[in-house]
């Protein structure tokens, strides 16, 4: 088995923050300006994001500014989706992928997936394998 990356949980955006982030312009930016834009909390760039290394610039009065176009490519590269091997699955409790061990397989209207359990919180996990085309 690969060796399991740890995901980053705390700050991560959700799916319309995501698309929010394309109207952010190569420009200058207060964290409160993003925030607005994006749709968060000013604060979690100061409790999360510099943290974790967010480039970031303090002018003389050391007010932060952020580039709107790195902050983007920032925060996609350290909140990418997990990659799974054809032999994992995601478990939502543990966040993290596992080796799907022991599955059985099920199919319902057309759509094949397996269902394994998690070997560390025991959840179920179903994973979806095939389709079938009409």
């Amino acid at each position: 088995m690969r060796e399991i990356v740890e995901i980053e949980l705390r700050g991560r955006l959700s799916g319309q923050q995501k698309t929010r982030l394309k109207k952010l312009l190569e420009m200058m930016y207060r964290p409160s300006e993003i925030a607005e834009e994006i749709g968060f909390e000013k604060r979690q760039f100061y409790r999360v994001y510099i943290p974790l290394g967010l480039p970031h610039e303090k002018d003389a009065n050391n007010q932060i500014w952020i580039n709107g176009s790195l902050f983007r490519e920032w925060a996609l590269e350290t909140y990418k989706n997990p990659s799974m091997e054809k032999n994992e699955a995601y478990c939502l409790t543990c966040k993290k992928p596992i080796e799907i061990r022991d599955p059985e397989w099920k199919e319902k209207e057309g759509l094949f997936y397996l269902i394994c359990s998690c070997p560390i919180c025991k959840r179920k996990i179903a994973r979806i394998t095939d389709r079938k085309v009409n």
